[in-house]
């Protein structure tokens, strides 16, 4: 059922009930899209919470002549006509807007089936009484520590991708392409750098020599935690096993559910910042498990700074910490936004968002914030008359072998498998990948034995066939995985800078806040190179990640 505010909602922004035929100007296309974008995020806020039907085709109706190439045009012509290199700026990222969601009326539909198909689907797992909700089962692959059953709820997602999904983003694909070169694009992929702000070529030729760089380290460190946090030899891992492997279950017990929001108070407190926003408000959190609430964590900017709103579905363990965390530096970014360009406010690359959200997250590398983590733990317990296991520094050490080995994963995930993949998906020149792919004998063109070997190869461990369906639902629109890879670099560059200016316990000094809210002022508006400028780097790559996390792990040996 749509609720009657979202309808209202809805009902209020479709210019068909204002006017038949809005004028072209740059206020009046501004307009439009302000109130377009404000519905789409509330729509998409109940659809991720509470499972309402996704209605997002139906936005876009009545708003043509703002999603038009003429449109398009328009703020185009204005951009390069402008002087000021910030307005030019702000109409960069319009006219990117402008660009994408031309595409984006298109496919919406597709995203729709989509969705729906997800809220609707449900699997029979041999232990469980009744069907479970197909999104339920990535909460229990994190929770299950029976591995034969992971395997299984590993197959059920599957049937899923392959019978429903799968058919679906196969068509979407094609029209996205189809429609990325009607409007003059050579590829999807190009009008994804621009949307990006990235020169794709430069970041797949980092991600690799990044790749190289720190492949042994690497393969060492999953020998270790598949031990470690499963009991289990590395040969015998699975893609099932990863999410089991990411709750940390050696250490679950360390990170109860109900500390995660005060942690992150008490981590916020120490750097001189809390959950208030700019404007006075409050960011919103809603970490309630609702059966059909979408798993993966989101932060959402309604209305920059005065409505930022975090949804969570925590299960409990280092994992349910260190996203919301994450979260929580999203939605710290945009609560302390005082800037009044709109398209600051909610469009652009979010390579800085990400970045700011992983800084936070990166806390649980690091053993001095681990150490602050402890005694806050013990002050509870004393407080709250509870027992919470508190960590000691073997513990700590253990974590931070962990988290080293998260990076590391997730660099070779989005650097080294997702940027290359999805640029052959998008149908993109090969000679911004074929130089790293010297292994691979097959054609681009096979996506899911592509997808089984870049995976294969990025995790380290074989994939199924049955894991490689996944190759049409591991996508993310518009290349997104160039904006997570600057910002995985990005978030080290931050802490070291932090580390050199106040030392390694920057957690307890208030001043580090300032920082946070110095890059937050004008939200999207710095890209990664003028970040690591302000912060002393000639520009942005990932060594002071290898620094950073190479002196993490000489710290965290037995």
């Amino acid at each position: 059922m749509i609720r009657p505010l979202v309808l209202s909602l809805l009902l209020v922004s479709n210019p068909l009930t204002a006017h038949a035929d809005p004028p072209r100007d740059l206020a009046s296309l501004e307009s439009e899209a302000r109130a377009l974008v404000l519905v789409q995020s509330v729509l998409s806020w109940y659809t991720r919470t509470v499972g309402e039907p996704s209605i997002a085709a139906e936005t876009y109706r009545g708003h043509e002549s703002l999603l038009s190439p003429e449109s398009l045009a328009t703020v185009r012509a204005a951009a390069k006509a402008e002087k000021d290199p910030s307005k030019q700026r702000a109409l960069e990222f319009f006219a990117s807007y402008l660009a994408t969601e031309i595409l984006g009326q298109k496919l919406a539909h597709f995203d729709d089936e989509v969705q729906n198909a997800e809220l609707h689907a449900s699997a029979n797992l041999p232990w469980e009484k009744a069907p479970v909700p197909y999104k339920q089962l990535a909460v229990l692959a994190g929770t299950e520590a029976d591995a034969t059953r992971r395997v299984a709820i590993e197959t059920a997602s599957a049937a899923v991708w392959k019978q429903q999904l799968n058919p679906i983003l196969e068509r979407k694909e094609a029209e996205a392409q189809r429609l990325a070169k009607s409007l003059g694009y050579p590829s999807y992929v190009r009008l994804a750098e621009e949307a990006r702000r990235v020169d794709l070529r430069a970041l797949i030729v980092e991600s690799a020599r990044f790749f190289d760089a720190t492949d042994a380290t690497y393969r060492t460190l999953l020998v270790r935690v598949a031990k470690e946090q499963l009991g289990v030899d590395a040969k015998t891992l699975k893609r099932s096993d990863v999410a089991r492997l990411r709750k940390a279950p050696h250490l679950e017990k360390f990170f109860p559910r109900e500390l995660m929001v005060p942690s992150f108070k008490h981590f916020l407190a120490g750097i001189g910042m809390d959950l208030s926003t700019v404007a006075h408000t409050e960011i919103r959190i809603d970490d309630l498990p609702h059966p059909e609430k979408e798993p993966r964590a989101a932060c959402y900017s309604i209305v920059v700074p005065s409505d930022v709103r975090i949804t969570v579905k925590p299960t409990g363990g280092v994992d349910d910490f260190v996203t919301f965390f994450h979260e929580g530096g999203h939605a710290l970014h945009y609560a302390n936004s005082t800037t009044t360009i709109w398209e600051y406010q909610q469009l652009g690359p979010y390579a800085l968002t990400e970045g700011l959200a992983e800084t936070f997250g990166h806390a649980w590398d690091d053993p001095a914030w681990l150490r602050r983590y402890r005694d806050f733990v013990i002050a509870w317990n004393r407080e709250h008359h509870t027992s919470v296991p508190v960590m000691g520094e073997a513990d700590m050490a253990e974590l931070v072998r962990l988290r080293v080995f998260e990076e590391l994963y997730f660099l070779r995930r989005y650097g080294g498998a997702k940027l290359i993949y999805e640029a052959a998906l998008h149908g993109g020149d090969a000679r911004l990948w074929a130089p790293e792919l010297k292994e691979w004998k097959g054609p681009a063109g096979d996506l899911q034995v592509l997808y089984r070997f870049l995976f294969a190869r990025a995790y380290g461990f074989p994939l199924s066939a049955e894991d490689a369906l996944r190759f049409r639902t591991d996508v993310d629109d518009t290349l997104y995985a160039a904006d997570y890879t600057r910002a995985f670099g990005l978030a080290q560059i931050v802490h070291e800078y932090l580390r050199s200016k106040y030392g390694d316990d920057w957690y307890g000094n208030k001043s580090s806040g300032a920082l946070f809210r110095e890059l937050a002022r004008d939200a999207n508006a710095l890209q990664p190179d003028e970040v690591a400028q302000k912060l002393g780097s000639k520009s942005w790559d990932l060594r002071p990640t290898e620094a950073r996390l190479g002196r993490l792990l000489a710290g965290a040996k037995p």
